[in-house]
């Protein structure tokens, strides 16, 4: 099989281009370009070595791999695509699969994840069912779509055979997908796919599938005879099977959520609803999870009302400055979670809290969180779909700020004052302010603030003021300068007032103190 690959970053052209593999696999690389309209010129010239497959990237500057695949796949219907990308957007995917792309894999990917895919193409595993995945694909949309009426949902599909057939909804997700995503770790949605159709091919009932943003959508067809019990079982069969096919062959987790059973597809909307309750539960158990929409209803129903989670605690540990209580107080923690049955959402939003009080307890301190560092510890936690992957990193994250506190309590009060003084010694003559000197302790304004008047008794200005008036007793003394020229050499700019201060602290004018 012949093959072309497109990328603009040359690094991951060379590295396709040269795996050992091609040859072992029976294939050959026999053109590359930088961009999608340079790939399309080429391809159009090879009149008679048409490429069995094209490796491309998404997105790429002139011509992206959206618009290649489809102008390619109009002149050539028989190329097999392979889109390879940094992203994991939904639409892309979708994209995909309407214009025929064979597989869709996340950058940076693993050898393995290519040749896997170019087998299944060359064994055209993929390419008899490309018709049915469009259709069942274009079905689910419109089942899902919640601005459409039963009526308008059974007529826009022509009521075909299943739709009245009893069904249950599993939404099969990648455990952590957008952490992953967020750290260029790779996955494949089309490969799972492929691992689920693996599990299908032994199952008595029809099902249809479709793309989602975090994995596949798996709708499984009962006879409306099977009793609900059963028909349960049965989708716990299928998932406990894909559970096992996935996580043993795939370098990522995924975990399952189940949906009750559904009178007909037409209700494919609550299935969705019912499966991603589920998944949100799938914080507490953890990866490689099943969960089932009755089995959650009834721990809903069991569980105490949900108790207001105080973060006084936390502060109080921060503020001691020692890491070692870090561990007991997210053990205490999950422990509450777990007790109480959060869902994810509501774990989710205790850990922001937990980042929210950390920026305030480092502010009281007068250290400045960056806020592009908050911002991605944030973004991280709702990332997470995992509590036992959460924690650790809230534990390394909160230990590397008690870590910077103790370190400032280390610092005495003494040290930062003898900072206050040299900066006003030095730069007495200079417009400076507090902000000017906090910014350059890298400490907060207010803080520092409070701290020179416990110490001194002082603001910052009274104390900038009586040494500049200091230094202009000796050069009023030692120099012919005017008073007036003495006060701007001082670091006035107003003559007026540093007169009218003058006397107040000395009990002199500046003619006065000079004669």
């Amino acid at each position: 099989m012949n093959i072309f690959v497109v990328d603009d970053e040359k690094a991951v052209r060379d590295y396709i281009v040269s795996l050992p593999e091609w040859e072992h696999l029976g294939c050959k690389i026999i053109g590359q370009a930088a961009d999608g309209w340079e790939a399309y010129e080429a391809l159009i010239e090879m009149k008679e070595r048409i490429p069995d497959i094209l490796i491309s990237d998404i997105r790429m500057p002139v011509m992206d791999g959206i618009e290649l695949s489809r102008r390619v796949l109009e002149k050539f219907p028989d190329m097999k695509v392979i889109f390879l990308t940094a992203y994991s957007e939904f639409n892309y995917a979708k994209q995909a699969v309407k214009l025929g792309v064979s597989d869709f894999i996340t950058k940076p990917f693993h050898e393995s994840e290519l040749l896997d895919s170019v087998k299944w193409i060359k064994e055209h595993r993929l390419d008899r069912q490309n018709a049915d995945l469009i259709r069942q694909e274009e079905w689910i949309q419109t089942l899902l779509n919640p601005d459409l009426s039963e009526q308008a949902k059974s007529a826009a599909l022509g009521q075909p055979e299943l739709l009245m057939k009893s069904a249950v909804f599993l939404s099969i997700e990648i455990d952590n997908v957008d952490f992953l995503d967020y750290t260029g770790k790779p996955f494949s949605k089309l490969t799972l796919r492929e691992k689920i159709f693996e599990v299908m091919s032994f199952c008595p009932f029809p099902y249809w599938s479709a793309l989602s943003q975090s994995g596949v959508y798996l709708i499984l067809f009962t006879p409306l005879t099977l009793p609900q019990d059963e028909t349960a079982h049965e989708a716990m069969d299928v998932a406990r099977r894909i559970l096992e096919t996935s996580n043993e062959s795939l370098g990522f987790s995924v975990s399952i959520g189940i949906s009750d059973c559904l009178n007909s597809a037409l209700e494919l909307r609550r299935g969705l609803e019912e499966a991603k309750s589920c998944l949100d539960y799938r914080m507490l158990i953890g990866r490689k999870s099943i969960i089932a929409f009755p089995a959650m209803r009834s721990l809903k129903e069991q569980k105490r009302a949900q108790m207001e989670i105080n973060h006084t605690e936390l502060t109080e540990v921060l503020r001691k400055g020692e890491v070692e209580l870090i561990p007991d107080y997210l053990n205490k923690m999950n422990r509450i979670f777990l007790l109480e049955g959060l869902n994810k959402k509501r774990i989710q939003e205790e850990c922001m809290e937990m980042v929210t009080v950390t920026g305030k307890t480092l502010l009281a301190f007068g250290l400045q969180p960056n806020p592009e560092e908050m911002l991605a510890v944030r973004k991280s936690v709702l990332s997470f779909t995992i509590l036992s992957d959460l924690m650790p990193f809230m534990q390394q994250f909160l230990e590397k700020a008690v870590s910077v506190i103790g370190s400032v309590k280390q610092k005495t009060s003494g040290n930062l004052i003898d900072h206050v003084t040299k900066f006003i010694e030095l730069r007495y003559m200079d417009d400076i302010t507090l902000q000017l000197l906090a910014d350059e302790l890298f400490i907060n304004y207010s803080y520092l603030s409070r701290l020179i008047k416990k110490e001194t008794g002082q603001n910052f200005r009274d104390l900038l003021w009586e040494y500049r008036v200091e230094m202009a007793k000796i050069k009023l003394s030692t120099t012919n300068l005017k008073h007036y020229e003495v006060a701007y050499a001082v670091g006035f700019k107003d003559p007026a007032h540093f007169s009218q201060l003058f006397k107040k602290l000395t009990g002199k004018s500046p003619g006065e103190y000079k004669s």
